[in-house]
């Protein structure tokens, strides 16, 4: 097997936070005689996917390519579109990200399983799906409307804010988990996304009509201490969709706190919740479309999942958590 670590550098407080990582990285491959293993340093946002294709393409040959993202989000996310459609190669996560949602999966705080190098290298990879959107391909969540909305103003007065802070991690840290309530306060009032209309095709079904918010999740988890969707599994073959149906911005507000920790179930007046594997979504306006933290605009979307595309390292042989049991509940929303 070959080993394929791509760095994210902005992901490291200071540069001495990332040599630390790859001293380790080598450190280990030094101690056991293995040489198969490279480093790359990915320069800015989308730049690893075209590096890991070309190095793989390069270096290829039978053996399994493991490629590791190493940071947060943004880098797997680019991993995971460097490697799709590829033969004998995994995907595997190094977090140290401010925000590490997907290996949220697993369980919470199970950071220092998914650093330690040698459990990585040697732990196996699990079958898990992923999210096929337009030209992309994401492993987590896909949001519409007053989500999206709130993510890209909370990044926005985040990255201004964090080059301040940067290096102190654990302020950096609350900041990111605080700001999207702050933000959410000011997005919950615009009416024109609290009132947007969706024409929807739903596995064949019509689901068109308004709806404030859209979450399309294959993970549980987003925005660092958020789980909304807390019946998605990675590896079940299908997509959850939540629909929020409430329009009004004073008892958005009410709702938020319970929903951004998987309480949607005590609102079933105000979401819908289906499951299914493909989705169509079309709007007169422009939509604000955000694909595992990476943000676009359509007036067209088309949503599928892609069951067990990729394989993913799981470290001890850990598997996906099980948010939900199946709940009585559930029955008032399908």
């Amino acid at each position: 097997m070959k080993h394929l670590f791509v760095i994210n550098p902005p992901s490291f407080p200071v540069q001495a936070a990332q040599d630390k990582v790859v001293k380790r990285i080598q450190d280990y491959f030094a101690d056991t005689n293995k040489e198969n293993f490279s480093i790359l340093i990915s320069r800015y946002s989308r730049d690893a996917i075209a590096l890991v294709r070309k190095w793989i393409e390069k270096n290829r040959c039978d053996d399994t390519v493991r490629v590791y993202a190493v940071g947060g989000d943004g880098i797997l996310f680019d991993c995971l579109n460097g490697i799709v459609g590829l033969p004998n190669t995994e995907l595997a996560a190094i977090p140290y990200g401010t925000s590490n949602d997907f290996v949220r999966a697993f369980g919470e705080n199970k950071k220092n399983l998914f650093r330690d190098i040698a459990s990585m290298a040697s732990s196996p990879s699990i079958p898990t799906d992923i999210i096929h959107c337009g030209n992309n391909y994401a492993i987590n969540f896909c949001s519409l409307g007053l989500e999206s909305d709130g993510i890209r103003s909370s990044v926005e007065l985040y990255n201004q804010a964090s080059q301040r802070i940067k290096k102190y991690q654990w302020l950096n840290s609350f900041l990111y988990s605080t700001v999207p309530y702050i933000i959410s306060i000011r997005t919950v009032f615009n009416k024109k996304i609290l009132n947007q209309h969706y024409t929807i095709n739903l596995d064949g079904e019509d689901f068109s009509g308004v709806y404030s918010s859209i979450n399309l999740a294959n993970g549980p988890c987003y925005g660092g201490n958020m789980n909304p969707v807390i019946t998605a599994m990675p590896d079940d073959g299908v997509l959850d969709g939540l629909f929020c149906l409430c329009t009004s911005g004073i008892k958005a507000l009410r709702i938020i706190p319970g929903f951004v920790k998987g309480g949607f179930l005590e609102y079933p007046k105000y979401f819908l919740w289906k499951r299914f594997k493909t989705i169509e979504i079309r709007s007169e306006d422009p939509l604000l479309v955000v694909l595992d933290g990476e943000m676009f605009f359509d007036t067209y979307l088309k949503v599928e999942i892609v069951p067990k595309a990729i394989n993913f390292v799981a470290p001890g042989g850990i598997g996906y958590l099980k948010r939900m049991k199946t709940d009585e509940k559930l029955r008032y929303f399908q």
